[in-house]
């Protein structure tokens, strides 16, 4: 065996056939291999939203799995004091003073006829849910609907994502269809069915004339940035504080 120059066992490690044709993976190696054992790539779910900044969950809810179960309920009675049926909108789209939006109190509906009105059963007015969509993109779990006129039941939502580049097909649902034998309330039904309250959605519904609607919109999870903003400096200050302590935390963040 030469001697070794730089001496030590390093050199006899070399030297030392167990140690021969060995293949040392580079980094870029070793990531890709973590890679393919990802669950993004494997058998596992991937994304659920559990951990997610930028995600606002209600209740115990932590990820898109439970949101349905810890929805947080918003109440509005639509009322049609007219004859005849009027369309309002629920959300308005991209335009977001169009005419039609629900208010507190009377307003017009889509084609600027009088007669309905809203009244928010929940602690916070009609306008501050309003503004609170506008700035919190939400996803509707399911909504309940009650009235005493049972045709009613069978007027549907409408809704349709907004694009100044494309048209996009609408989603129609309808109360109706989740009535049953079984449900023996036929003045309430629960609907199921999850879909988008964003500055991009268009939400229609039609009061019938002479109506008075009751309709619960549970919220199972929005898009906050404010929560995000929030958690992100908590994290930076924990971490300026681990490296510097309280005093630099101070002077960059406050």
């Amino acid at each position: 065996m030469k001697k070794n120059i730089f001496g030590g066992k390093a050199a006899l490690a070399f030297a030392d056939p167990r140690f021969v044709n060995h293949n040392y993976k580079s980094a870029e190696d070793l990531e890709r291999e973590a890679g393919d054992l990802s669950n993004f790539h494997g058998g596992g779910i991937g994304y659920v939203g559990q951990g997610d900044q930028f995600l606002d969950f209600a209740g115990s809810g932590v990820s898109l799995a439970s949101a349905a179960r810890n929805a947080k309920p918003f109440i509005i009675t639509f009322t049609n004091a007219n004859a005849a049926p009027r369309e309002v909108l629920i959300c308005p789209g991209l335009i977001r003073n169009a005419v039609g939006l629900m208010v507190t109190g009377a307003f017009n509906d889509t084609s600027g006829n009088a007669g309905l009105s809203a009244q928010s059963g929940s602690p916070g007015p009609v306008e501050f849910f309003n503004a609170f969509i506008d700035k919190f993109p939400s996803v509707v779990s399911g909504i309940k609907i009650a009235t005493q006129n049972l045709a009613q039941m069978d007027q549907a939502l409408t809704l349709v994502k907004e694009s100044p580049f494309q048209n996009h097909s609408s989603k129609v649902i309808t109360p109706g269809i989740y009535a049953s034998e079984g449900n023996f309330n036929t003045a309430i039904l629960t609907i199921p069915e999850p879909f988008y309250l964003t500055n991009e959605h268009k939400v229609r519904y039609t009061v019938l004339g002479s109506t008075t609607v009751v309709i619960t919109f549970m919220i199972g999870v929005s898009l906050n940035i404010s929560k995000a903003l929030r958690s992100k400096v908590e994290t930076a200050k924990t971490n300026i504080e681990n490296a510097g302590g309280a005093a630099v935390v101070s002077k960059f963040i406050g």
